[in-house]
């Protein structure tokens, strides 16, 4: 190395050194972290009453990103951790495992800060006494604010929705009305497996004392697979809907759409808690649990975390491209269920299904029983999301050639009187469904999978559902508009807020969390007003 090179002693750095912060921290007395954050947090602000309580209990920022309370991020006298990531489509995600709020719900204002401490997420939240209170003393005001939560969280018992996550927890009525019309009656399965099913999930439901006396957790998980279009989804909906009782006593249905981050999969947990007992379905697992999830999905499933009353079902058409962890454990799902291509005879039995449903239609079409058989016969190798479209594509060929389908005062239903020796080509049903069936089987070869094809008025109201009750966007008339010095000060609040505000004689612009934009050498701080 020449002398040049030769490194040089720097002699102005701090004394300082981190292994004693190291050290220090790591042998220690044993300690309890929230123990420590109460205390310091009741040493920072000795004039305010401190509440502590569990997010997965109730969670005040999903309350206020509904739109029902404005929580401002504080980072003007605190400091805040936080983690970036990035979501896919230029957009970047944050996640805060500490952080001050400046909190108002209606014309109340709070100091809320919300630490993960373990598994855990606490939330300390600060208010005033109220006139015969004190700080150590309950807080009514806090309270109030908690039970709001908890009854937002929790639906009434003769709440007709289904839930869905996708990306956030919205009701829709939607998916509820076509469960109200699934039955098992529609669903051309081996009856013993039905019974199996539907005797497993009643019988959890109602044995809570029976896993409290083993000592066993109340919770079980099912898995439906099978080749695409075999009845999975309609068995799951016939589940559902077996669950809504007219006594009132129903035990809601959570249904999650997509969770693609980890984030995802803990807000899913959270509110199967929350709503618990309760059916908690994942439809094609394998796109909810992928390598970046699982570990934490696991987790959630059997870790710390009491999931007391939670049903788990779920369905995958690739079972084999499911981890062994959870396809292969008992204690996240301990049964499943095959849902195979159908045989010939349940062929036939979905033949006389569709036979007895437009009899009960009085649709004016000719449909005599041996065309059942013949159409088994060659649809070897149709899933029933085939032989559905067989049907569907026929029915709508024949009604684009008539003038009227229908006929409310006919007398003869479908397959009325003898079939005869009439030949099958005589039966305009037979002719076009061989030409429908040939088409099909054409899209069979091309591997085109019809049973993805959703319902359109369905799919648009499950989005109009979904966009109604997006979470609100926080705008500047939100708390960023309240005076962070008044927030700082409960004795100085009051009801009436600047419309501007600047504080250091600063505008800076401001994110939709009204955290601020930090570029260059700039000191940020809150202001009400955004620059262009």
């Amino acid at each position: 190395m020449l002398q040049s090179e030769a490194y040089t002693l720097v002699t102005t750095a701090s004394q300082h050194q981190t292994y004693e912060d190291y050290v220090n921290v790591n042998s220690g007395k044993a300690y309890n972290l929230n123990v420590y954050l109460q205390a310091a947090l009741r040493r920072q602000y000795p004039e305010l009453a401190l509440t502590v309580a569990l997010a997965n209990n109730v969670n005040l920022l999903a309350f206020a990103y509904a739109g029902l309370a404005t929580a401002t991020l504080d980072i003007v006298d605190e400091s805040v951790l936080r983690t970036r990531y990035y979501l896919g489509s230029s957009s970047v995600g944050e996640s805060r495992t500490f952080a001050k709020y400046l909190y108002k719900w209606g014309d109340e204002y709070f100091i809320v800060y919300v630490v993960q401490v373990g598994y855990y997420q606490m939330q300390y939240i600060f208010k005033e006494p109220s006139e015969g209170e004190t700080v150590m003393s309950g807080n009514g005001k806090t309270d109030e604010l908690i039970v709001a939560i908890g009854k937002w969280q929790t639906p009434p018992p003769t709440d007709k929705w289904v839930y869905v996550y996708d990306g956030y927890w919205f009701r829709s009525r939607a998916l509820y009305d076509q469960v109200k019309t699934a039955s098992w009656d529609d669903v051309i399965l081996n009856e013993q497996m039905k019974k199996q099913i539907t005797g497993l999930m009643h019988k959890f439901f109602d044995s809570r004392d029976i896993y409290k006396n083993l000592g066993v957790p109340w919770k079980r998980g099912v898995i439906f697979y099978g080749p695409a279009g075999n009845g999975k989804t309609i068995s799951i909906k016939a589940l559902m809907n077996s669950l809504f009782r007219s006594d009132g006593l129903t035990i809601p249905s959570l249904y999650v759409k997509s969770a693609r981050y980890t984030y995802d999969i803990r807000s899913v947990f959270q509110q199967a808690r929350y709503m618990s007992p309760c059916l908690l379905i994942f439809e094609d697992i394998d796109t909810v649990v992928t390598n970046s999830t699982r570990s934490y999905f696991f987790n959630e499933v059997d870790g710390l975390e009491n999931n007391d009353g939670i049903f788990m079902v779920a369905s995958t058409n690739h079972l084999d491209k499911l981890d062994a962890g959870l396809s292969s454990r008992p204690s996240r799902f301990d049964r499943k269920y095959l849902f195979p291509l159908p045989a010939e005879e349940e062929r036939k039995l979905y033949c006389l299904y569709w036979r007895n449903r437009l009899k009960e239609k009085k649709v004016e079409i000719e449909f005599p029983v041996k065309i059942c058989g013949a159409a088994a016969l060659i649809t070897d190798g149709f899933s029933f999301a085939y032989l559905q479209e067989a049907f569907v594509a026929t029915l709508l060929a024949i009604a684009g050639k008539r003038s009227e389908v229908f006929d409310e005062d006919m007398k003869e239903t479908v397959g009325g009187g003898d079939d005869g020796d009439r030949d099958l080509d005589d039966y305009e049903l037979w002719r076009e469904m061989k030409k429908t069936i040939k088409m099909l089987r054409d899209d069979m070869d091309a591997k085109v999978d019809i049973s993805t094809r959703i319902d359109g008025a369905f799919a648009n109201a499950l989005a109009e559902e979904k966009k109604a009750q997006a979470p609100a966007k926080k705008t500047t008339s939100s708390l960023s508009r309240q005076s962070p010095a008044a927030l700082r000060k409960p004795d100085s609040w009051s009801a009436k807020a600047p419309d501007v505000l600047k504080i250091h004689g600063r505008t800076v612009r401001v994110d939709e969390q009204h955290a601020p934009i930090i570029g260059g050498h700039d000191t940020f701080v809150y202001s009400s007003e955004k620059d262009g």
